[in-house]
């Protein structure tokens, strides 16, 4: 049985035995941060999570960076480094919640820094959860809140989960880890429970831009996803009831149709009637 107060922003985990958890961790978080040439912000990254969560090891594992993100991880303490270049994200995920040796495991991206006050806040939720997930504030050229409680599948980044939930996964995927892992908690009557706060900052590498002088809005719209990535995204989906049958026919092919539409016409038509001769 586990017990969990919270005390301004001391966490205090106390444990009835099973004694094969060793007491010595028992106030102390590992962090699992997969890396792939993750140079821009890891270091902001790194420094955000020792500052704000108590920290017994950062498991780093890496997806063969061929930038400066390793000499830059290797210059903290507490940061084991896994060179895995053979891995997907599912099996570096797995790899490291199987490394972790702590009762709960943050999985923390290397492009997310977390704002002061973030585990004090999200730690008041531990005790009544297994997993507790945190919203974020998007940076683009224009910051956009990403409300995370708005969509039923798991999103890493910025969240916590209970170790002992974590060991019989077999994530083996290119993406949508986060997402099997909370259909695992589901299907296991688990709670998974989704935070409405943006004490997180998350610095994605593309980025929304107005061409001031004109006026011209360029928004980052996927205009090409490579049909592999479309079909593995669509297994997922559907294995893990990301989305309903509706949302994915009227949402997804119908109304983005017409928006595409709309979009096309709003960014044409003046263009083409003026070119033709009609103003």
């Amino acid at each position: 049985m586990l017990y969990v107060k919270s005390c301004y922003n001391i966490l205090t985990i106390k444990l009835v035995l099973p004694c094969h958890f060793n007491c010595m961790y028992e106030d102390k978080i590992d962090v699992v941060i997969r890396t792939r040439n993750s140079s821009d912000l890891l270091a902001a990254c790194l420094d955000s999570v020792f500052r704000e969560i108590p920290v017994r090891k950062v498991i780093m594992v890496d997806g063969g960076s061929t930038d400066n993100t390793l000499e830059i991880a290797s210059q903290y303490n507490n940061v084991e480094i896994y060179k895995r270049p053979e891995f997907n994200l599912g099996e570096a995920t797995q790899f490291g919640f199987n490394i972790a040796k702590t009762l709960w495991i943050a999985v923390i991206d290397s492009d997310i820094v977390l704002k002061t006050g973030w585990f004090k806040e999200i730690s008041k939720y531990m005790y009544d959860a297994d997993a507790v997930e945190s919203c974020r504030l998007e940076h683009y050229r224009i910051d956009r809140l990403q409300n995370l409680t708005k969509v039923k599948y798991g999103v890493f980044g910025q969240t916590l989960l209970k170790r002992q939930h974590l060991l019989d996964l077999k994530l083996n995927q290119p993406h949508g880890e986060d997402a099997a892992t909370k259909f695992y908690f589901d299907q296991n009557g688990l709670k998974w429970l989704k935070v409405e706060n943006y004490l997180v900052d998350h610095f994605p590498k593309f980025e929304t831009n107005v061409y001031r002088r004109t006026g011209t809005v360029i928004s980052p719209v996927a205009r090409y996803v490579p049909k592999k990535q479309q079909i593995e995204e669509g297994h997922i989906y559907r294995k893990y009831k990301m989305l309903s049958f509706k949302d994915v026919v009227w949402n997804m092919l119908i109304r983005g149709t017409l928006r595409e539409t709309y979009i096309a016409f709003r960014t044409k038509i003046w263009f083409v009637l003026s070119y033709i001769g009609i103003i």
